[in-house]
């Protein structure tokens, strides 16, 4: 029998569904040829809803609401080649300018659910998605 005893230690990461007239925010990072959902790594000593909320006042200077976690797994986090938890919150523009910061964010768009679905995306990114929409 496995030995499941020793506790998980990882970074977590934290996603946001941003929706606005029907459509999610997803944006592209530096270098990568993938989407995801906005979002980052929380930090020590931040409460989650905060540290989420900084790292989309940091990426696309939006304020939010974080709402209630839709969607929560492990993933495996290619660059860093280690395990995280990933949460992703549904989450409401409350304040703020879009603008996206290009220190952080490659591109982005706004797309409808069959559109966003249907890029390449990230694996947790799209399992997130999926549990949003309520899709099988």
């Amino acid at each position: 029998m496995e030995d499941r005893s020793e506790h998980f230690v990882g970074k977590v990461a934290q996603k946001a569904i941003i929706e606005r007239d029907g459509k999610i925010l997803v944006c592209k990072g530096i270098g990568d040829k993938v989407w995801e959902l906005p979002g980052g790594r929380l930090h020590n000593g931040e409460k989650p809803q905060e540290g989420l909320a900084r790292e989309i006042k940091e990426e696309v200077n939006l304020e939010i609401s974080v709402g209630k976690p839709v969607f929560i797994d492990k993933s495996y986090h290619g660059k860093e080649k280690a395990d995280q938890l990933f949460v992703t919150y549904a989450c409401t523009v409350i304040g703020g300018e879009f603008k996206a910061d290009p220190g952080e964010v490659e591109d982005y768009c706004w797309v409808a659910q069959k559109e966003a679905l249907a890029l390449p995306l990230f694996e947790d990114c799209r399992a997130a998605l999926r549990a949003y929409f309520g899709v099988r």
